[in-house]
């Protein structure tokens, strides 16, 4: 019997095809209960992936608070219980947006932050007799808890190796949004023109689907850095002791190059 596909599971589908990767949909695992979503094998290696989209829902009016972690955390726990059962796999969660006002899977600050804690700052204090006569260190950049990866210092979910937003990469718009920054005089259907003349064949709906992959640092087995390398995809991953950028498409890297 044919399974209807989500929005996510058709749009991955289209990416992994677009990519040539082979893939197997809902595969029976001899001895387990539940199948994750895709299998893909490459060079005698197993990679599991299951799909969770964000599906639209109406925003509230007038004043209220929300947790702009708590709907990715429900995801991460949602992997977690499907991947009980395959721990000797590399296991990812592919994360879909269809129209949640309250959910971004792009942005690192918010999407780290459902992985390691609270995206916040720490400010180093002089405390003592008198007055340093040094400057304390600058604020930086930390995680301040309730991470479904780590939780107060201690590694709480090695299963899952890595989130992946699958998104559209608007590559039109940003290329005329490049132009209204350097030419902000300008109206928006003469930057179209500018865009016309100097790129060839710009279009303004022109987008690319790609992923942005968010490896685990405490995960068992991590995904490997040989998949997910399209035009436009992007990988975030540690390296020492810093979260950072350790892949760009060669076409992202291109728009970000030229301020798009």
């Amino acid at each position: 019997m044919t399974t209807v596909r989500t929005e996510g599971e058709q749009l991955f589908e289209q990416y992994l095809q677009e990519m040539g990767y082979a893939y197997e949909f809902e595969k029976e695992y001899e001895g387990k209960r539940k199948r994750p979503d895709y299998t893909i094998t490459r060079d005698d290696r197993v990679f599991l992936f299951d799909t969770k989209d964000f599906d639209p829902i109406t925003p509230q009016f007038g004043f209220q608070q929300f947790d702009p972690y708590i709907r990715i955390r429900q995801r991460i726990d949602d992997g977690r219980k499907k991947f009980k059962a395959f721990k000797k796999f590399p296991c990812s969660v592919v994360l879909r947006n269809t129209g949640n006002p309250y959910v971004d899977v792009e942005s690192p600050d918010i999407v780290l932050g459902a992985m390691y804690g609270d995206s916040g700052f720490e400010v180093p204090l002089y405390v003592g007799p008198g007055i340093s006569q040094t400057p304390p260190p600058p604020p930086r950049n930390t995680f301040l808890g309730r991470g479904k990866m780590v939780r107060k210092n201690y590694t709480q979910n090695t299963t899952i190796s890595a989130l992946i937003s699958l998104r559209y990469v608007a590559v039109g718009t940003r290329r005329l949004k490049a132009i209204f920054k350097e030419l902000p005089h300008l109206s928006v259907a003469q930057s179209i023109e500018v865009a016309r003349e100097r790129l060839a064949g710009f279009d303004m709906n022109e987008r690319h689907l790609g992923v942005i992959v968010w490896e685990s640092a405490v995960a068992r087995i991590p995904l490997s850095r040989d998949l997910f390398t399209g035009p436009y995809d992007l990988r975030w991953g540690v390296e020492g002791s810093d979260q950072k950028v350790v892949f760009e498409g060669e076409q992202l890297r291109e728009l970000h190059e030229s301020g798009a």
